[in-house]
């Protein structure tokens, strides 16, 4: 069996497609679109994908965003452990996601079982607070989401003031 990685990623967001353009510095990391598509009734997370560049370059010619029509909006997902990012770990939670929660947009990824992985979900509000509570569109995304090559293992992490 390979060995098992644990990745923590931070979420931050909604944001808006105009919020990403107005921060081109914004990059490295996974990112989650939201929205409906043409003739869905509600919005939920459609497309999980990762940039090594700026978050704004890669939506500007996105194979699968325009399919989100209304309500469109993003959560950018930044590892904060391990410290060394590299594509190898953005890959990692980006299939564990993939895998588990099967977004509609996604076509790579959905069959592929990933590789032993702990992920660890931390939600952020745009102004880098903590959200005490999961984003309705988030709630399905466990803040805990374990794979070790035989169980899975999900579960959300209370949140405590100090």
């Amino acid at each position: 069996m390979s060995e098992h990685v644990t990745i923590i990623v931070e979420w931050y967001g909604p944001y808006t497609y105009d919020d990403i353009y107005d921060n081109p510095e914004w990059n490295n990391g996974l990112y989650l679109a939201t929205g409906k598509r043409k003739h869905e009734r509600e919005a939920s997370i459609q497309y999980c994908g990762i940039t090594e560049g700026s978050f704004i370059n890669r939506f500007k010619n996105h194979h699968k965003i325009p399919e989100i029509t209304r309500e469109q909006e993003f959560w950018l997902g930044e590892v904060a452990y391990p410290s060394e990012v590299s594509r190898h770990y953005l890959e990692m939670a980006e299939s564990m996601i993939v895998y588990f929660w099967q977004p509609t947009l996604n076509d790579r990824k959905k069959l592929s079982i990933p590789r032993p992985i702990t992920l660890i979900n931390k939600w952020y509000k745009k102004d880098c607070s903590p959200r005490y509570r999961q984003h309705t569109l988030c709630k399905d995304l466990a803040d805990v989401l374990s794979w070790d090559g035989y169980l899975w293992r999900s579960g959300n992490l209370q949140v405590w003031e100090e």
